[in-house]
Formats: C-alpha cells, sequence, structure tokens
C-alpha cells in the first residue's frame, strides 16, 4: 500500500480500525457517514475504506453510481469493475497500491468495463457474448446515459462528450467457474451467475465473507428484460446464491450504497420464484413488466419464462 496514503488514514481516523467493521445489518443509507473517505486525488470518484485493505471506488455524481472494488492481497490486488470510463480509476487505483492488479469484472456491459483499457492484465469468461463487448460498445449502448443530464458535479475536465469511447480491451487469463483467485493470503472466489448477462459473475472473498454481486443484485431496480437477460438462468443463479447466504457477512453491490445484508439473497431467490406465480402483482409496461419486492424491485420480459 501506498505509504503516504497510510499516513493520511492514521491522521484522519487516530482510532482502532475495528471500530469501522461492516455488520450485516446495519442501515445502508448511513455508509458515506460511517465509513472513512480516502482523498485518492480524484474529485470523480469517491473512495472509502470498508474494511482492511478493502476500498469502494464510487462514481457518486453520476446516476448510475457505478461501483468498483479493490480488493489487496499480500502479493497483488483485485479490481472488480472499472466503471463507465469518465474518470480515469487507475489514478485512484495507483494511490492506494504499488502492487500488481488484476482486474475482473462482475459482467461486460459497458457501465463495467470502460476503463479496463488502462489495465494490463484482465481476467474473463470465455464467451462470444464477452469477447464481442471486449471490442468495444458501440455508441447506442451508452449514448443515453453520457450526456451532461446524467452528471451531477466533479466533471473531470479532461473529459469530453463528443471524443466519448467504450474502448475495447484485452481479455489475458479466462476464468472458470469456483477458480480461486489468489492476491496473497486472501482468496478470491469465482461464481458463475448469468441471468443479468450471459458472463455474469460474482467474487467471494472468503476471508472476510464479502460477496460482490455485480448487477445481479443491488437494493434497487434489477434488469432481467434486456435481450441478453434470461430469467432461466437468473432464477437458477438466485437459487444457488440463496445457498450461500449463510457463508455471506454482507453484499458489496454494483450500484448505488457499496453495502447490504446477505438477507436478501434469499429473498432473490424467493422473488424470482414468485414472478413465475401468475397470481403475483406487477405493473406491466412495453413488452416488460416490474415487481416490487422488499427493498428491491425487479423488470423482466412480459410474460418472464
Amino acid at each position: 500500500m501506498n505509504s503516504r496514503l497510510i499516513v493520511f488514514i492514521i491522521f484522519i481516523l487516530p482510532i482502532s480500525f475495528g471500530t469501522y467493521t461492516l455488520t450485516a445489518q446495519e442501515n445502508e443509507n448511513s455508509f458515506r457517514a460511517k465509513y472513512p473517505k480516502i482523498d485518492a486525488g480524484q474529485n470523480w470518484y469517491d473512495t472509502y475504506l470498508i474494511a482492511e485493505n478493502t476500498y469502494a471506488i464510487i462514481a457518486p455524481n453520476h446516476w448510475q453510481e457505478t461501483i468498483s472494488y479493490l480488493l489487496i492481497g499480500e502479493n497483488k490486488a483485485l479490481l472488480v469493475d472499472t466503471g463507465m470510463g469518465i474518470g480515469n480509476i487507475k489514478l485512484t487505483v495507483d494511490a492506494l497500491t504499488t502492487l500488481p492488479i488484476i482486474v475482473i469484472n462482475t459482467h461486460s456491459h459497458y457501465d463495467h468495463v470502460s476503463n479496463n483499457y488502462l489495465f494490463e492484465t484482465i481476467y474473463g469468461r470465455d464467451l462470444a457474448f464477452t469477447e464481442k463487448n471486449a471490442s468495444g460498445h458501440p455508441r447506442s449502448t451508452w449514448e443515453n446515459a453520457i450526456q451532461p443530464t446524467a452528471i451531477k458535479d466533479n466533471l473531470p475536465s479532461d473529459f469530453s462528450f463528443e471524443n466519448y469511447q467504450s474502448k475495447p480491451f484485452e481479455i489475458t487469463k479466462f476464468v472458470e467457474d469456483g477458480e480461486i483467485i489468489q492476491l496473497g493470503n486472501r482468496p478470491v472466489e469465482v461464481i458463475f451467475t448469468p441471468g443479468h448477462t450471459p458472463d455474469s459473475m460474482l467474487f467471494f472473498d472468503r476471508n472476510e465473507g464479502f460477496l460482490m454481486t455485480g448487477d445481479t443484485f443491488y437494493p434497487s431496480t434489477l434488469w432481467a428484460h434486456r435481450a441478453d437477460a434470461s430469467f432461466k438462468d437468473y432464477l437458477a443463479s438466485a437459487e444457488r446464491m440463496a445457498e450461500m447466504e449463510h457463508r455471506v457477512k454482507y453484499l458489496l453491490p454494483g450500484h448505488g450504497e457499496p453495502i447490504a445484508s446477505p438477507t436478501y439473497l434469499t429473498k432473490l431467490r424467493d422473488a424470482f420464484l414468485a414472478m413465475r406465480d401468475p397470481n403475483t402483482p406487477f405493473t406491466k409496461g412495453e413488452n416488460r413488466r416490474r415487481y416490487e419486492f422488499d427493498g428491491f424491485a425487479a423488470l423482466v420480459k412480459d410474460p418472464p419464462e
């Protein structure tokens, strides 16, 4: 870790780190008030120390509020998702650690991979879907989100809406379901969870009990209605995730607040089972349905199967 940064943290927080241990049942909305914000040199990102050697890097000034996570081991660091490429996330990562970086993505939508090109080592799925997205996302996939009305504040001075691109990147290693990424005394398990996309994955920090869920789960409106989503696969993944609940201390989602209770894993499974029941109420939209549940909602195709 960067020694200058450590001095900064000690100066700001002269109390034991243990005070900042996350608990699964705490109020998600209190996160920003409870956990130390780190000055990593960029106003576009808000960076929080959420546990020892674990950072949430949030883009709070875009309506999507994408979140990346940096897990630092003894020998390597793992960056889970790189965001939509408005800010340069590598500058933030370099301020937090000097260790070699492995990038891995919860899935390959543009808002999670658009800074990948800045890094040398990228792990990913061996799928045609991922390969296509790694070649760069066309304007039609991001033009509604990359515009001035989507930004609240702190737009980087060197950013140009006119010149924005979701740039191509190269996957340097394909991962397998159940594979363990070794960071040095910090094993991270890869878990395939197709549904939101064919290449969706979760990452489980076995030591700390963190489960990084990307867009497969966050406490807001889940997207399972797009052409690249599969309700059947999502249900199977949700059932698999529910079986993990007893192992998970807390969820680290891909958007919004970077902490959620693991009890959502069972709720997610129950929600997908409920959506198969024709008696479950929903709001009908154009070729899709919206279901409301406890703490989140879901958009699915009409009908959901």
